[in-house]
């Protein structure tokens, strides 16, 4: 088991919607995946070396998803949206992301805590930038 295998459920985010929409994303699809009815959950598992993030959505079930994503390397994502993930550890609890989709460009950091986890972002060449917190269960 690793460091960081469990459950992790979404308690609160700032500007989910707006970030989307910066991507690209339509304002219903934003709006569904913001909706405070829709719990998101996020299931992490190491495999030797990569980690496999299981997404889930009560209410935007479009978005479900499994991701395998090896940290150092650069994965093709096709679903839910079609991007190119880059991952990087920047310490022993904090994992960053860079993702290109849709000719923009998503800047994460994942920190990970007693908690649960810290999720902040931004798009670049914007002013658009979001938080999620999510509890581990």
């Amino acid at each position: 088991m690793g460091k960081f295998d469990g459950k992790y459920v979404m308690e609160s985010h700032h500007d989910l919607a707006a970030c989307m929409m910066a991507l690209g994303m339509c304002e219903e699809q934003s709006q569904n995946m913001a909706d405070p009815k829709n719990m998101m959950t996020t299931t992490v598992s190491e495999n030797d070396g990569s980690f496999t993030l299981i997404t889930e959505h009560s209410m935007a079930t479009e978005f479900n998803s499994t991701t395998t994503v090896k940290i150092g390397d650069t994965t093709v994502i096709q679903t839910p949206f079609q991007c190119v993930v880059t991952g990087t550890k920047k310490n022993e609890n904090t994992w960053t992301f860079r993702t290109e989709m849709g000719g923009k460009i998503l800047n994460q950091e994942c920190q990970f805590h007693t908690h649960g986890l810290s999720l902040t972002g931004t798009v670049e060449g914007t002013a658009v930038s979001l938080r999620e917190e999510f509890r581990k269960v």
